[in-house]
């Protein structure tokens, strides 16, 4: 039997038709959380809504794109997120209590600069992490950035990008 997680991935992959760059974005920060969710101190509830946030993270673009005209900015996705990480979390069949928990996760894994809570700390600079792989950073950028991580482990990845990179 497959478990919910490995369910929710392959339905969140199948939903994004193969779209390249949102379907490797999800298996990198899915990856990266899990590998985070190693290394830190959060109890296995958190891990299983983290993981499930990190898969979810950025459902809300490509339904966005389709009902806004292609506008898939935070506005449109925060409007949509919340629908689609229900549906999708029921469909895999997780315990309905994380439901809340998984959609503010996703609602403010942007909210850079606001406290809050270890599991979206992670899932934050995971996310982060990516993007720099994914694309290039200046070193205004990156020293804007840096501010942000709290986490051991994302602070060391940075350090190793911004080495290796010459930033």
């Amino acid at each position: 039997m497959v478990n919910n997680e490995k369910k929710l991935l392959l339905e969140a992959l199948q939903y994004e038709e193969g779209h390249k760059r949102r379907t490797q974005h999800i298996l990198k920060v899915y990856s990266l959380v899990s590998l985070f969710c190693e290394y830190e101190d959060i109890s296995e509830e958190e891990k299983i809504i983290l993981r499930a946030a990190a898969i979810l993270h950025d459902i809300a673009i490509k339904y966005a794109k389709q009902h806004c005209n292609g506008d898939a900015s935070q506005e449109n996705q925060k409007k949509f997120a919340p629908m689609l990480v229900e549906k999708f979390l029921l469909n895999a069949n997780y315990n309905k209590s994380y439901i809340s928990k998984v959609i503010q996760l996703v609602l403010n894994h942007h909210n850079y600069y606001e406290e809050h809570c270890k599991s979206l700390q992670i899932l934050i600079e995971a996310d982060l992490i990516i993007n720099f792989y994914e694309s290039d950073y200046n070193q205004d950028r990156i020293q804007q950035i840096k501010t942000i991580f709290k986490t051991k482990i994302g602070k060391e990845l940075l350090e190793t990008y911004e080495k290796n990179n010459k930033i």
